[in-house]
C-alpha cells in the first residue's frame, strides 16, 4: 500500500474527521504531493480556513486557540489590519522590481543592522525562506574563511533543501536524500545542551559544559577532520546553533552554553551563526533569544515572523564576511521584494510601537507559574522549557526513568486539536509538545489555553 492510500484510510476511518475536512482531506491527498509534515503532527490535520488574532477556524467553522502560529510566522497574530494596509498599499505602488534595491529594502536592511545582536559593523542579505537564509550563511561563511567543515547539533532544524538537509540531524527526513550531500561533505555534529537528557549522562550544574568541553578536545586533538592545532590547521568554517533548538522541542540549554560557544569560536578562529529563524523577533521575551545569554553571533539568520506570512528571510553578518563577494555572488526574483520588505517593515515597526517584547516577557512570567502548577498537577509531565511565550512540555511515564510517554503524548495532541487547541507533537523521543502562540497573548489567553491542557491532560493521565 502507497503511503498516501494509508492515510487516506487513516481519514476515511477516524470518526472525528467532520465533513469538509475530511472531503478536504481526501482531495488533498489524491491530488497533491503527500509528503508534507502536517500528518506527522496529529493523526490528521484540520483544514484551516480562516485566523483572527490567536485564534483560527476549520472549514467546518469550528474555533480553535492557535498555538502554532504558522510554526512562528505569525508572532503578531492573524489577519492584523496594519499589515493588510501595508500589502494594499505596496502593491498598488510596487510589488517586485526583481532583486534589486528599492526604497523598502533599504529601510529593511538598516533596521536589521539596528536590532539583531552585536556592535560591530554589518553586512545584509535578504533572502526568502529560513533555508534559503542558512544556505547562504553557509556558502558565505566558507568563501570567507576559505575553509570547509561546519560544526550543527543532533537535533537541529536548519532546512531541508539539498544545501541544508545535512546540518539538520532529523533522520526521518535524511532517508528521502541520497545521498545527503552537505551530511557527506565536511559537516561534523555534537549533542545539543539538552540537559534533561544529557547524553554523557551528566548532571547540570556539575557537568562543566561537558558538551562543548568534549568539542574543545576534539578540536585540540590533530587526529580529527576538524584541523590540526600543532600544524596551525583549522579546517574549521562555522558552526551553526539554534540558541533553543525549536523543532526537536522547544528545548532551552542552560544561559552559559552560548557563551561557552562563542569562547570556543574565537579560540580556534571560526565563524559562530545562530539561527533565530523561530526564536527570533520577540518569541523569548527578547527581540532575539541569544541576547539572554549576552553573546553576540558573527552571522544572525532571521526569517518567519519576519514577514508575517509573506516569504522572507535574511542574514545579518559582521560586514567583513559579505565583503570578498563581488557581484553575481547570489540572485533571486523575489528576495527581497518591495513587498516583502514593506511587511518586514511594519511588523518590526507593530512590535516596537505596541510594546510587544515587553508584554510578551511579562506574560511569560505569567506562563512560568502556570506551568509550574500544570507540572505539579500532572505525573505525565516529566520536564518543560519555557522563555517568554516560547515553551515546550516533555512527557514520561516515569520521573525516575524518564521513560518517554509517546503513545500517550500523541493521544494528547490529537484530544488537544479535538477540544480546541492546536499545539505542536515533535521531541527527540515524539514525547514533547511544544507551543507558539502569538507573543501579543495575555494572561487570559493563558488560562484559556491551561484550562484546555489540564482538562484533556488528566483525561489522558486516567487511561494510563
Amino acid at each position: 500500500m502507497k503511503p498516501y492510500e494509508k492515510l487516506e484510510e487513516q481519514v476515511k476511518s477516524n470518526k472525528e474527521v467532520t465533513e469538509k475536512n475530511r472531503e478536504a482531506l481526501m482531495a488533498f491527498l489524491e491530488e497533491e504531493h503527500p509528503g508534507d509534515v502536517l500528518f506527522t503532527k496529529w493523526d490528521y490535520p484540520q483544514i484551516i480556513k480562516k485566523g483572527k488574532g490567536n485564534r483560527v477556524w476549520d472549514v467546518d467553522g469550528k474555533e480553535y486557540i492557535d498555538c502554532i502560529s504558522g510554526m512562528s510566522t505569525m508572532n503578531i497574530g492573524h489577519a492584523d489590519p496594519r499589515i493588510a494596509e501595508v500589502l494594499k498599499e505596496q502593491y498598488l505602488e510596487l510589488d517586485n522590481w526583481f532583486d534589486f534595491p528599492t526604497p523598502q529594502r533599504i529601510k529593511l536592511v538598516k533596521k536589521l543592522i539596528e536590532i539583531t545582536p552585536g556592535d560591530y559593523k554589518k553586512r545584509v542579505r535578504l533572502a526568502l525562506s529560513g533555508s534559503d537564509a542558512v544556505e547562504l550563511a553557509i556558502r558565505s561563511a566558507r568563501y570567507h574563511t576559505k575553509k570547509t567543515h561546519i560544526l550543527s547539533f543532533y537535533g537541529a532544524y536548519h532546512g531541508q533543501n539539498t544545501a541544508t538537509m545535512g546540518l539538520t540531524g532529523a533522520g526521518g527526513m535524511h532517508r528521502w536524500y541520497n545521498p545527503v550531500p552537505m551530511a557527506d561533505h565536511c559537516i561534523e555534529r555534537f549533542p545539543y545542551a539538552y540537559c534533561y537528557r544529557c547524553p554523557y549522562d551528566k548532571e547540570y550544574g556539575s557537568c562543566d559544559m561537558h558538551c562543548v568541553k568534549i568539542i574543545d578536545d576534539l578540536m585540540a586533538s590533530g587526529q580529527t577532520s576538524l584541523g590540526n592545532p600543532f600544524s596551525g590547521v583549522n579546517n574549521v568554517a562555522a558552526m551553526i546553533v539554534e540558541p533553543m533548538q525549536s523543532s526537536a522541542g522547544y528545548i532551552i540549554p542552560p544561559r552559559e552554553f552560548l557563551a561557552e560557544l562563542r569562547k570556543l569560536a574565537d579560540k580556534y578562529g571560526f565563524l559562530l551563526i545562530f539561527d533565530e529563524i523561530q526564536t527570533g523577533l520577540g518569541r523569548t521575551g527578547t527581540m532575539f533569544a541569544s541576547e539572554h545569554s549576552g553573546v553576540a553571533p558573527d552571522i544572525t539568520l532571521v526569517g518567519k515572523a519576519l514577514g508575517a506570512g509573506v516569504p522572507m528571510s535574511a542574514v545579518v553578518a559582521r560586514a567583513e564576511i559579505f565583503e570578498d563577494a563581488g557581484p553575481g555572488f547570489i540572485c533571486s526574483t523575489y528576495a527581497g521584494s518591495s513587498l516583502g520588505c514593506a511587511v518586514g517593515n511594519k511588523v518590526i515597526e507593530i512590535i516596537e510601537e505596541d510594546g510587544l517584547i515587553e508584554q510578551c516577557a511579562e506574560t511569560g512570567n505569567y506562563l512560568a507559574k502556570a506551568l509550574e502548577t500544570y507540572k505539579s498537577a500532572h505525573p505525565l509531565v516529566g520536564s518543560y522549557s519555557q522563555t517568554g511565550v516560547y515553551y515546550g512540555i516533555e512527557y514520561v511515564l516515569n520521573r525516575e526513568t524518564k521513560e518517554p510517554a509517546v503513545e500517550a503524548t500523541a493521544e494528547l495532541v490529537n484530544a488537544l486539536r479535538d477540544a480546541g487547541l492546536l499545539c505542536q507533537l515533535n521531541g527527540y523521543y515524539n514525547n514533547r509538545l511544544s507551543f507558539i502562540p502569538p507573543i501579543n497573548i495575555t494572561k487570559e489567553n493563558v488560562d484559556e489555553i491551561f484550562e484546555i491542557l489540564d482538562k484533556v491532560t488528566s483525561e489522558v493521565e486516567a487511561k494510563l
